[in-house]
Parts: structure tokens; C-alpha cells; sequence
């Protein structure tokens, strides 16, 4: 029942990704690795959270001191989307989709899809009163015959829908680690 509920969920997140344009060409996994450039590079800064409501970094175990300097840049860049309605303001759409336990509710970003860009994740994942969860990197393995990475992982693959995938618990913290599909703080009504 998981397994059909992810394949749903991530279907809808497909399907709006390609109704809602596609990756950005200039702002995805294949153009930074074609131009050589590190995943450092490839971020402006322009748009990390600014609000003094923000929390400060955090400890992440298991990780090496860049990997976490990279997490804390994410942490601090979804924090303007800790409320919904700043994230539907921003271009995320609703999947539609019923809130899979140990995830949320899916938001997505089309223009998004496909991006390695730490500042900017493809899928947003909330409570259902409207709290940010954490996000979610997603690219189609259509346009990435092999998978994509992004704070020093390899995004694994959800075969039945043809897509990479990594879940990046950076805003609710994961007692299961960062990486993990599924936090069990996360609850469904």
C-alpha cells in the first residue's frame, strides 16, 4: 500500500513537472556537471531565507563538514517557505495527492525539476496545517540516464516511475538521518 501511494504521489509530481515546463535549462544537474562546475559554484546566494525568524544551522551526523555547510545553505534557503502560502506564492502546486505518512503533503515546482541547485528544490513536502516538513530533489531519469547528486549523494532511483529521487530532511530534523525517504515525526490526520 506504501509502495502504490509513493508511485501515485510521485506520478502526479511528474506529471505537473512537465505541465508546469520542464527543468530550467541552466539551473540543472546536467548542465552543472557539463560545465565542471562544482555544486558550490553553481549557487548564487541571492536567494536564502533573510528572516530573523530563521533557526540557525544544525548538527547533522554522519556527514562530512562540507556536506553539512551545504545542508545548513538549504536549511537556511527553504526557511522563507516555512508556511505554505509563501511556497504556493513562489510557483509550488499541490500534487493533489493525500499526505503519505513519514512525508506530508507534496508540493511541486516544475521549473524546478531536474535542479541540483541547493537553494532550490524541486518539491516541497508540509503538514497539513501548512508547516514546512523538508524538501525533496527530483530529476526524470528520462532526461538523466544516470542519477544525479546533490550533498554528496547519489539520488536513488524510483523505477516504476521513472524518476531520481532524494528526500533532505534539513527543516523538520530526521531521527533517521538526513537522507531517509521517511521520518516517523511526520503524521497524517
Amino acid at each position: 500500500m506504501e509502495r502504490n501511494i509513493a508511485y501515485i504521489l510521485l506520478s502526479a509530481m511528474f506529471f505537473w513537472a512537465g505541465a508546469c515546463g520542464g527543468p530550467v535549462s541552466g539551473n540543472t544537474a546536467k548542465s552543472a556537471i557539463s560545465s565542471g562546475l562544482r555544486l558550490s559554484e553553481t549557487d548564487s546566494g541571492a536567494d536564502e531565507g533573510d528572516d530573523e525568524d530563521c533557526p540557525g544551522p544544525a548538527d547533522f551526523d554522519a556527514v562530512s563538514e562540507n556536506i553539512e555547510r551545504q545542508l545548513n545553505i538549504a536549511r537556511r534557503a527553504v526557511c522563507k517557505y516555512r508556511h505554505l502560502e509563501a511556497a504556493l506564492a513562489d510557483g509550488y502546486t499541490n500534487s493533489g495527492l493525500p499526505c503519505v505518512v513519514g512525508q506530508g503533503y507534496h508540493y511541486i515546482k516544475g521549473s524546478l525539476v531536474g535542479t541540483t541547485n541547493i537553494r532550490h528544490p524541486s518539491v516541497l513536502m508540509y503538514t497539513s496545517d501548512g508547516q514546512l516538513n523538508s524538501p525533496e530533489w527530483i530529476a526524470p531519469k528520462s532526461q538523466f540516464p544516470t542519477p544525479p547528486s546533490i550533498f554528496g549523494q547519489t539520488m536513488h532511483s524510483e523505477d516504476e516511475l521513472g524518476l531520481w529521487i532524494l528526500h533532505v530532511w534539513v527543516w523538520k530534523l530526521n531521527p533517521n538521518g538526513v537522507f531517509n525517504d521517511v521520518n516517523p515525526n511526520v503524521t497524517c490526520p
